[in-house]
């Protein structure tokens, strides 16, 4: 078994499979983007080998684990986290304005014939995602949109990172603009890049604070309003950048 995982996941750690121990680091740091973990994993799932909460996973011996069922994720994030596709994930405490920034590459997104049968596509997006960017213009650059913005999201308040991306369901209003509970999202591509910037604006989640949230919601909007803007400007300067470097 082992010697099958390590020839499903050298493809994506750009090394021989044979080089691989129970030491080497396959975490985020260890592939070419977010998008590749994710798309490992995906690779993983489609052979049988179904792993929750890779986010934490950090080198093969706790894939390996965790596969096994005797490795078992380690968070206080899990539980103070209620997990509901309509709603803003709850803490237990206060959360101040944060801004996560995410650039993809559209080329990263893995080809298919079917998004609604692909593993990748189904552990990633929910089904009304996916049926949003089937319908668009460039639907693997409007894949890495969404992609982008889970990220941006996750960067944003690091709660979410143990969330299946397929729960962060971002929708889109009347206008076309990308929406989820809490945030201010904004979301742009090339035919080459994605780039996505999420800024978390709750300043609390419980009853009890809610007449403080009241209070300071109108000052704390308006600053986070400037914080998106200066983001994105960022963003902006940071996808020119990497277009024309």
């Amino acid at each position: 078994m082992e010697e099958k995982i390590k020839d499903l996941i050298a493809a994506f750690l750009r090394v021989p499979a044979e080089q691989i121990s129970y030491n080497t680091v396959i975490d985020r740091t260890a592939v070419s983007s977010s998008i590749t973990l994710h798309r490992m994993y995906a690779k993983l799932a489609e052979e049988g080998f179904i792993v929750a909460d890779y986010w934490n996973i950090k080198t093969f011996s706790t894939l390996v684990e965790r596969i096994n069922g005797n490795g078992h994720a380690t968070s206080s994030v899990i539980q103070d986290v209620v997990v509901n596709t309509n709603a803003i994930p709850v803490h237990r405490h206060a959360v101040a304005p944060a801004v996560g920034i995410d650039i993809e590459e559209v080329t990263a997104m893995p080809r298919t014939n079917d998004f609604r049968e692909d593993e990748f596509y189904k552990m990633n997006f929910s089904p009304g995602e996916i049926a949003y960017c089937i319908l668009q213009p460039s639907p693997y650059a409007s894949f890495a949109g969404l992609f982008a913005a889970k990220e941006a999201i996750v960067k944003a308040d690091n709660v979410n990172r143990s969330r299946p991306f397929n729960t962060i369901v971002i929708n889109h209003d009347p206008e076309g603009k990308p929406t989820y509970p809490g945030y201010d999202i904004s979301v742009s591509h090339t035919n080459d890049l994605a780039i996505a910037v999420a800024i978390h604006t709750e300043t609390s989640l419980f009853a009890s604070e809610k007449n403080v949230a009241n209070v300071q919601q109108p000052s704390n909007r308006s600053n986070a309003k400037w914080l998106f803007v200066l983001s994105f400007i960022i963003s902006l300067v940071a996808l020119f950048i990497a277009l024309f470097k």
